[in-house]
């Protein structure tokens, strides 16, 4: 701090760096603090100058009107010349070094110490007026930019955890509990933050800082009067803590294709701290502390059966596993305590599922949801409409959720939009602007706008978009990876799924027998599809995850006992669904081939005496909900080619009454991945591809399950309502990912 000051007073120009969470804001704001004890009036207006646009923070001439449209920048630079005491008045820039535009603030840093407009007018940076960027690096910075400010670096190891850690105890109420978390952080973080370093891999870079604000976060939520009454012992402040510690630093952790670092860390811990025993059956994350007996009891007691809803799709529906129960376990008290969660998974790990489901379950009276999916092209404007459309004006520049209600934003794919060219994602610094100060500008007219009662969740993909976040908004958030499910999990998910439904609609007894043997070949094929296709450059969408498998098991879900009598009919079934979704994905003729041979094995190990009703799969197998005409939909097996060109013709030549003519060449292949994009439920009226996308079935989510979504443009149906389930969308399939597009 007094560096800090010192600087100010022989610089106009100053720039705070340090790495995320070391403390950069907190210096200048114990300095600004101190002058407001010293009443010298201190004066503070912060923005981040890459959350506008060039011309949003400078100004612009319309170039049609010659009118001028001022900026933010040079609005709050006026304000403060205007101001006439003589107390210290900061411009803070919180945002990454850009030549873009500290470049036009070139003449403000050097002896000139003049903002020069497009608009010819000049606005002074009077004696009491200082710059001061708040920055992690100076990677992008220009020798002409340093060379003319003064600069204070916060190094990591000035801070380390105490410092926060001592806050955040001093802010408890309770002296016992004070004490005994003193000597606790003492005991466990040193040593859990060597090990973190050198011995585990997160799924995404974490900062030091973060993992120890997130033990404090989880210790708030779990140290409640109802677990930790005033009067209780070290031994029980040490069960809680230990609990916290295992999910603060082990719940970012993963499984990668030849390590499961959670398994490891587990190891380590029971090795390392002996002090509180767990169980010997599975690893310290199978954990949770039962409160009323305040010992360790399995999370698995705690997973609900499965009801299964026929209205809502399959990919829409969570089957609660021993994983997602405690990932929800503290998302229920995280969110109740207003702290910032994310889940990072890879695709098709029920990230979106599971944090809808949570968000669906709220009281509608306390709180108010926000859906904002991320895409390739959400720009900082466009998030800050969409993020402003459910606030309402309170007193002066104060805005919130309507009445006394909290707002929750959702932020689905937050690695998802652009980087540009010099390292930042536009959206992010608007949700850090926010998160930091918790405010952002209206960019029209230029005034602060206050914002209350919001928080955030979101979601991350670390092997799509740009892989990673800032660490500057990184840090704010508690981290938890989710890991595709084992096989026994998966094998109890479909199994409860396909029984529930050959439960009834007059299914035979033989065939609810068979559904285990279709789930265990199912698994089996999709494990097998997944170790043998890998995504190349030029195969990049070979890509097999669990909605692969929610696609086919959607598909048999359309069967009714019409369709279905007999086991070798819901094989014939599954055969059509997996053809679909795997055999259609793969490019070259002998990829298919291979797909068709390990097909063939894998259901000669689980069926017997199949040969014949094979044969016959290959010469056609097609299901689909007119196969018996375009009357009331019925999902039955289509009986010969050319009644299926029959249809397909009629429906063409009904929509060419009324459309631009459109000629298809139908043959088979054409056909069959027709087929394939009418699984859903959507009306026949699209089946022909033209340009409107079809409306989202009930309940089907905005960005749906089973197709990459980077770079997708918002006029693609892919970004709104997705391709139809089990399916691409051929006409804005990329050109290169079959053979079989030449419609």
């Amino acid at each position: 701090v007094v560096q800090l000051e010192e600087l100010l007073e022989v610089r106009h120009s100053v720039f705070v760096i340090g790495n995320a969470g070391t403390g950069k804001s907190q210096v200048m704001r114990s300095l600004h603090r101190t002058y407001q004890n010293m009443k010298r009036r201190p004066m503070w207006a912060d923005l981040n100058p890459k959350a506008v646009t060039n011309d949003e923070l400078f100004g612009i001439i319309n170039p049609a009107t010659r009118e001028w449209k001022d900026g933010l920048f040079s609005s709050i630079m006026r304000e403060l010349a205007n101001i006439s005491h003589s107390g210290p008045k900061w411009i803070v820039l919180d945002g990454d070094i850009d030549p873009m535009w500290i470049e036009s603030l070139n003449t403000v840093m050097d002896d000139n110490k003049v903002l020069t407009l497009a608009s010819n007018e000049r606005i002074p940076l009077n004696p009491t007026m200082r710059l001061v960027f708040e920055i992690s690096h100076l990677c992008t910075a220009t020798p002409a930019t340093v060379s003319r400010a003064g600069i204070l670096y916060i190094s990591p190891a000035d801070l380390g955890w105490s410092p926060q850690v001592s806050s955040w105890i001093d802010r408890r109420d309770v002296q016992s509990e004070k004490a005994n978390l003193t000597i606790l952080f003492d005991k466990y973080l040193p040593s859990c933050l060597d090990a973190l370093k050198s011995r585990f891999k997160k799924i995404i870079p974490i900062p030091e800082q973060s993992v120890v604000q997130m033990l404090c976060y989880m210790l708030e939520c779990l140290l409640t009067p109802e677990n930790t009454p005033p009067d209780s012992s070290k031994d029980l402040y040490e069960l809680y803590f230990v609990f916290a510690a295992i999910w603060a630093f082990g719940g970012a952790l993963f499984q990668d294709q030849l390590v499961d670092y959670r398994v490891e860390f587990s190891k380590w811990w029971v090795a390392e701290f002996k002090t509180i025993k767990f169980p010997s059956q599975g690893t310290v994350f199978d954990y949770y502390i039962d409160p009323e007996s305040k010992k360790f009891e399995p999370w698995s007691k705690m997973v609900t059966k499965f009801e299964m809803d026929p209205d809502i799709p399959l990919q829409a529906c969570l089957v609660h596993t021993t994983e997602t129960v405690r990932v929800r376990y503290f998302m229920d008290r995280l969110l109740e305590c207003c702290r910032p969660v994310m889940l990072v998974g890879n695709a098709g790990t029920g990230k979106s599922v599971l944090i809808g489901d949570k968000l669906g379950s709220l009281d509608a009276e306390k709180y108010m949801v926000k859906n904002v999916p991320f895409n390739y092209y959400t720009t900082s404007a466009m998030l800050q409409d969409v993020l402003e459309k459910p606030l309402e004006k309170k007193a002066g520049r104060n805005y919130g959720p309507p009445g006394s209600r909290r707002l929750i934003y959702f932020i689905d794919d937050m690695n998802m939009p652009e980087v540009d060219a010099y390292g930042t994602v536009q959206p992010h610094t608007l949700i850090r602007q926010h998160m930091d100060y918790n405010h952002w500008y209206d960019r029209n007219k230029l005034h602060l706008k206050e914002i209350h009662n919001i928080q955030y969740v979101s979601c991350m993909n670390p092997t799509a978009g740009s892989f990673t976040i800032n660490p500057r908004l990184q840090r704010h958030f508690c981290v938890f990876s989710l890991s595709f499910p084992g096989t026994e999990a998966l094998s109890s998910i479909y199994n409860s799924i396909l029984s529930q439904h050959l439960g009834g609609e007059s299914f035979s007894s033989a065939l609810q027998r068979s559904s285990y043997s279709l789930v265990q070949l199912a698994l089996a094929l999709h494990q097998h599809v997944s170790s043998t296709f890998f995504p190349t450059a030029v195969k990049f969408h070979y890509i097999f995850n669990l909605r692969d498998l929610s696609n086919i098991f959607q598909g048999i879900l359309f069967c009714t006992s019409n369709c279905v009598k007999t086991p070798v009919d819901l094989l014939k079934i599954y055969l059509h669904e997996s053809d679909r979704v795997y055999r259609d994905k793969l490019v070259e003729e002998q990829d298919i081939q291979a797909f068709d041979k390990l097909q063939t094995d894998t259901v000669k190990k689980f069926y017997e005496d199949i040969e014949e009703e094979l044969q016959q799969t290959r010469e056609m197998n097609l299901y689909c909900h007119f196969a018996r005409g375009l009357g009331e939909p019925r999902y039955m097996a289509v009986e010969s080619w050319s009644s299926l060109s029959k249809i397909l013709l009629e429906v063409q030549d009904s929509y060419n009454e009324v459309n631009a003519t459109l000629n298809l060449v139908l043959f088979e292949d054409a056909m069959a991945h027709i087929l394939s994009m009418l699984k859903s439920r959507c009306s026949l009226s699209f089946s022909l591809l033209h340009d409107t996308p079809p409306p989202a079935p009930p309940g089907i989510p905005k960005a749906f399950p089973g197709q990459p979504r980077d770079k997708v443009p918002p006029a693609c149906p892919r970004s709104s309502h997705g391709p139809p389930p089990g399916g691409m969308c051929l006409e804005h399939l990329p050109r290169k990912e079959s053979r079989r597009h030449p419609v």
